[in-house]
Formats: C-alpha cells, sequence, structure tokens
C-alpha cells in the first residue's frame, strides 16, 4: 500500500488530492455553506486551514468534480457548474506602504483582466473590480465567485501605526465597495481573515454578509476534531506511537494536551490545531509548530503597548460582544487575544449568555509565556533556570530549585518599575508556565485566591508569595484561607511553600516548605 504524504508544504486542494496526501475532509460543509448563504466571512487564526478552504472552493465552484471523487460533497453535489472564479489573496500585503498595498492589488485585478480578455478601466481599483465582475458575467452569462483570502492582513501589520492603518483601511474600503452593489452578477463571495474592523465596507457596508465564525454547524470546518484525529489520521498517530516509543493512547493525550482545545462556539465542538498536528505527524515530533511557524507580530507589537500579564487571560468571564467585536483601536485585547487564536472558548453559561475564555492548549501558553519573558520582561537566557526546572520534576529537589530561583534573579536586570508582590507573581508564573510547568494562579477556594498552584510529578506545591512581609504571614494565609482545599482530592503529597521577595535583595530572601498532613 502507497505511504501517503502529509501537506506540508502546500495549501492548494489539488496539489493534495493529486500528491495523494493526507486531507481531512470537510467537503460536506463546503457544500452546506454555499446552499444556505450567498456571502460569507469566516474568522480563524492563522495557520488554521483558511487558505486551504479558499483553495477547496476555488475547485468546487471551477467545477473540477474529478478532483473531489470519493469526497463527501460527491454524493451531494448533482449539478458541477463551472462557474468563473476570482481568487484574490492578501497574504502578501505585510510589510506595505500605500503604493505597495495599491501595487499588489493592481497585480491580482490585472491577473484576471488577462485572463478573460478585459480591458483595464482606469486605476481606481473599485472601479476595476467592479468592471471585472460585470464583464465576466457579461461574456460567460454565469455570475462570478469571489474569494479573498487574509483580507486583514495588511490592516493587522499596521496595528500599531493608526496613520498608517487609515490610509490601508480607505484603499481597502475603496476596493470591496462594489461588493455590495453587484449582487445580479455575484453567485457567492467568501471572505476570510483573523479579525474583524468593523470600519471596513464588507462589514458596514455589505449587510448581507453572514459572519459564520461562532456557528456551531461550521465550528470543524477549520482544524481536526476528535473524531478526525482518530480516524483520518489513525495511522499517523500510531506511527509517532511506534517512532516514540509511546503507546497509541499516550500518543492521543499527547496531542490533546499540546494541540487541541479550541472551541469556536457555545457548543465547544473541539478541534486540533491543523498545521501543528499534521507537522508532529510529519516530522514525529512534538514541537509548538504553530507559535514558532511566523513570527507574531501583531502581537508583540500589543505586548508592547498593553502590561500584559499571563495570569489575567487564564480565566476571562465575559460575553460574546466583548471576545467577538472589532478590533479598531484595540483599547482591550481581548477581542484581539480570541481571534488570533491565545484565547478560546473554555466554557459558556445559556442562562446569563455568559462565557469563560482561557489558553487553548499547552503550545499557546507555554509559547506566549516565551514571548512575554522576551518582550516583557527581558529575559532571553533562561536556559539555565529550565534545565534546573527539569532537575526539579526528576529528584523534586526544592531547596536545589530555589536555589536556582534566586541565581536566576541575581543575574536578572530588573528595569520596570512596578516592583511589587504582583510583578514578582508574574514573573514566577510566567517563567514557569514558559518551561511547561503544569501551574495554575489564582486558585479559587471559598476563602480567597491562592498565588500559585504548581503540579509538579511526585509534589502538588501550593506557593503563596509576599513581598517585603514576613514569610510567617505567607504560611499563616495559605492556612487561613485553606488553599489546600481545593486539591485535596489528589493522591499526591501536598506542600504549602511560602516565599518571601526583598526589595532590598530583589530576590527571594527566604521561603518555608510544610507539607500538609492529610
Amino acid at each position: 500500500m502507497e505511504t501517503r504524504r502529509y501537506p506540508v508544504d502546500t495549501q492548494t486542494f489539488s496539489k493534495i488530492i493529486e500528491g495523494n496526501c493526507v486531507y481531512v475532509d470537510k467537503t460536506d460543509l463546503v457544500y452546506k455553506m454555499t446552499h444556505e448563504f450567498d456571502y460569507v466571512f469566516l474568522s480563524r487564526p492563522r495557520r488554521f486551514g483558511k487558505s486551504l478552504l479558499c483553495s477547496t472552493l476555488k475547485d468546487y465552484f471551477c467545477g473540477k468534480k474529478d478532483l473531489f471523487k470519493g469526497l463527501k460533497i460527491d454524493g451531494l453535489e448533482k449539478e458541477w457548474v463551472k462557474y468563473p472564479v476570482i481568487n484574490l489573496s492578501f497574504a502578501s500585503a505585510k510589510d506595505v506602504s500605500e503604493q505597495s498595498l495599491n501595487e499588489i492589488i493592481d497585480t491580482m485585478l490585472a491577473e484576471y483582466e488577462s485572463r478573460f480578455e478585459i480591458p483595464r478601466q482606469g486605476n481606481d481599483c473599485g472601479v476595476r473590480l467592479k468592471n471585472l465582475i460585470k464583464n465576466i458575467y457579461q461574456k460567460t452569462s454565469l455570475k462570478v465567485v469571489v474569494i479573498i483570502d487574509e483580507y486583514d492582513a495588511a490592516m493587522l501589520d499596521t496595528i500599531d501605526n493608526s496613520t498608517l492603518q487609515n490610509k490601508i483601511r480607505a484603499i481597502e474600503n475603496k476596493f470591496f465597495s462594489p461588493l455590495k452593489e453587484l449582487d445580479d452578477y455575484i453567485r457567492f463571495v467568501f471572505i476570510t481573515g483573523i479579525t474583524k474592523f468593523s470600519q471596513m465596507s464588507i462589514f458596514s457596508a455589505l449587510n448581507n454578509l453572514q459572519d459564520i465564525s461562532l456557528m456551531p454547524e461550521f465550528e470543524t470546518v477549520c482544524g481536526i476534531s476528535h473524531e478526525e484525529l482518530l480516524t483520518v489520521l489513525k495511522d499517523g498517530l500510531q506511527d509517532f506511537a511506534d517512532n516514540n516509543n509511546y503507546t497509541f493512547e499516550q500518543t492521543v493525550e499527547k496531542f490533546k494536551q499540546k494541540y487541541d482545545g479550541y472551541n469556536f462556539s457555545p457548543a465547544k465542538k473541539g478541534v486540533f490545531n491543523p498545521f501543528a498536528v499534521i507537522r508532529a505527524l510529519n516530522d514525529k515530533m512534538l514541537k509548538n509548530y504553530w507559535f514558532g511557524s511566523a513570527t507574531p507580530s501583531a502581537l508583540i507589537k500589543l505586548i508592547r503597548k498593553f502590561n500584559i500579564e499571563m495570569f489575567d487571560y487564564e480565566y476571562v468571564e465575559c460575553d460574546s460582544e466583548r471576545f467577538d467585536q472589532p478590533v479598531e483601536e484595540v483599547n482591550d485585547l481581548v477581542p484581539f487575544l480570541f481571534q488570533a487564536g491565545y484565547l478560546t472558548i473554555k466554557d459558556y453559561n445559556p442562562e446569563y449568555n455568559t462565557y469563560i475564555l482561557g489558553y487553548p492548549n499547552g503550545e499557546v501558553k507555554t509559547s506566549t509565556a516565551r514571548v512575554l519573558n522576551q518582550y516583557t520582561y527581558k529575559v532571553n537566557d533562561t536556559v539555565p533556570l529550565k534545565k534546573a526546572y527539569i532537575d526539579f520534576s526528576k529528584d523534586d529537589d526544592l531547596n536545589k530549585f530555589i536555589e536556582a530561583l534566586q541565581k536566576f534573579f541575581r543575574r536578572f536586570p530588573f528595569s520596570l518599575n512596578n516592583m511589587n508582590e504582583k510583578h514578582y507573581h508574574a514573573i514566577l508564573y510566567t517563567l514557569l508556565t514558559s518551561f511547561g510547568a503544569d501551574i495554575c494562579a489564582n486558585q479559587e477556594t471559598a476563602l480567597g485566591k491562592s498565588d500559585l498552584i504548581l503540579k509538579m510529578p511526585k509534589t502538588i506545591y501550593v506557593i503563596e508569595l509576599k513581598y517585603d512581609h514576613s514569610l510567617q504571614s505567607a504560611a499563616d494565609q495559605i492556612d487561613d484561607r485553606d488553599y489546600v482545599s481545593a486539591i485535596l482530592d489528589s493522591n499526591k503529597r501536598i506542600v504549602k511553600l511560602a516565599i518571601k521577595f526583598s526589595s532590598k535583595y530583589r530576590n527571594i530572601e527566604s521561603y518555608e516548605a510544610e507539607e500538609e498532613k492529610i
């Protein structure tokens, strides 16, 4: 039997099918989408399969029936009309100026003007798009399909430059504006992006644009569901397990912890990050593929603008109007972090119509922590401390690990002025998170919130930090507020750890550990 390749180097549907690559079949959702709506917008994080979906739609509307043989849509579609398709991508619109964006649009339009032998009509991009669509319809007697991928690439790239962003918006508004008046000539419009910019004409003027981003029935249109992982990718999981000396069950659990956890609707059907899963199966390694696939420049720009702390986004309670709103001025990071894939829906309360957002999985959480280490705390060399943490996870030698922390803080060039308990709390939490620790901050009990709970292989540490307050006050707080009660069902030993940071030494001055007697 011929081994099927993983499509690690292409998002083109025809190449995947003709190259006998592994393909997770989403064509039933393609059929449903294109027969229920005429104008569709889909928001998903980068590297989440939006471009592959656009390519699939293009080949479907071009009537390439042979490519879909044996797929779900093969039993649904009966007509296979060959519509004319305009397929545009703004993926290259990064680090752009007004001139370069105009050049990108000019090149895209010129390609289709040449293909359909339609004379160029002036330099106005909106006029040219309108002329193109109307003339294609007149030539073919068929309505036109318009597919636009990553419409917001240039907008995101200029998120820290409002002057340039306004100029970019003006160009794109001019380009998109004809779509609202060409309904008689258009069969289907599909637009993808990461975020929503409400002042864009596609949202403010195209009032029939259906946003399917949070619809339960389309939650898995991008991404890999649990069922798809265990069926379509079963052989790949077994190969991964065999190569790494894991059982099949252990491999599935590791993939869940690392790449699962994305929920794009209240139904919480759940999907795995497709880019990361395919890369991991191909390489037979667990790495932070999604986060490392490209520099998250917009995130870095916003980190520099806001005073972000990791634990502030561990548990965010809000309604959908907050996390699904446009990101015009980015005065609130939650909408951007959700739409960009750094936060996801963890729970939903239908009675109050409220959501709990949090980090989706281990890859996102550890990678975000590393970015914060670098750009907020200016920490670049964490290797010695990471080695000490790995040793700590093996030998459970708390004294040795505290010594490593003290050594780290002694050479840590504190450039921030907010020297207080929250500052050290945030640094310690972010450092341990970046090492992949099983750690949570501000765990609630009936009487309060513990600073940190660190779960190690043999021991759970309930940690309370104090800054220029007595060590005894930290130890007493753990007992008085019954922080241990949240984890009493564990079969591991539990240690109450009080740590005092000193403004004089800018370091851990003292600590006290006491095992809880159960």
